[in-house]
């Protein structure tokens, strides 16, 4: 084999060493990402230098990412809108950190760990107050709130999806909270600003979760912080995920007040 021809890899070494299908870097073509380098022989044998190989290597990635093809063709011939694909790779990766959370969360053996401060991300939220004395209460409203918001909002899966806030002294007076995407203007919808919070990440059954408020009003006593006056049960997961109540995963929250400098 000449030195031309050893640096040149065939469709069918291109595909296996990329782990992709002749077809997909046939499509490639036919949507006018790439070309061959050579082509040979009545049934068009095609082949690929090294550079090419980077360039289907690249396509895959974005293609992966969630970018249409014809989006990469534009990428690749400097006409694409890079802003908007920023913006959604960014939302890709918050929704991939929040998967990450939630299973690490999940591995975890002790349910009891120190409560810690942590930044509750600004959101847009979709709002439905209504009084609520049980568990069981709670999850029916919520069976029809969550619906609501969607279907006239839409969601935002980036975000903590659903989650309840209510006043430490009046645990009954409830707000469901739905995330909705930024910018939702409408009944119900709240922009709420970002806050520092004392949290502990529960592993156990929503009954139990008063108590562990409680554990963790008293806490931030002891700790000299100064709570603004509510909570946020932020539901991670529950029954969509476990049978076994032992298994849910919430995350109350306590906004805390911080004395200006």
């Amino acid at each position: 084999m000449s030195e031309r021809n050893s640096r040149l890899m065939s469709i069918g070494e291109v595909a296996k060493s990329l782990h992709i299908t002749r077809r997909m870097i046939l499509n490639y073509e036919d949507k006018g990402i790439l070309l061959p380098d050579v082509k040979t022989g009545s049934g068009g044998n095609r082949y690929y230098t090294p550079e090419t190989l980077t360039r289907i290597r690249a396509i895959r990635r974005l293609q992966t990412l969630g970018i249409s093809l014809d989006e990469i063709k534009l990428y690749f011939e400097d006409a694409a809108d890079l802003r908007d694909i920023i913006a959604r790779l960014e939302k890709l990766r918050d929704e991939l950190n929040l998967c990450i959370e939630k299973l690490q969360l999940r591995v975890r053996e002790n349910s009891n760990d120190a409560p810690i401060i942590r930044t509750i991300p600004s959101q847009t939220v979709y709002v439905y107050r209504c009084p609520s004395p049980t568990v069981e209460d709670r999850m029916e409203i919520f069976r029809d709130v969550i619906p609501a918001a969607m279907r006239q909002y839409g969601t935002d899966s980036a975000k903590r999806m659903y989650f309840i806030d209510y006043p430490i002294d009046e645990p009954n007076d409830i707000n469901f909270c739905v995330a909705v995407p930024d910018g939702s203007k409408g009944p119900y919808v709240q922009d709420w600003p970002e806050e520092e919070a004392l949290c502990l990440f529960f592993h156990g059954d929503y009954d139990e979760i008063p108590e562990v408020r409680e554990r963790l009003v008293a806490y931030a006593r002891q700790q000299g912080l100064k709570l603004k006056g509510t909570c946020r049960n932020i539901y991670l997961e529950g029954p969509p995920h476990h049978k076994d109540k032992s298994k849910f995963v919430t995350q109350v929250a306590l906004p805390l007040v911080w004395n200006e400098v």
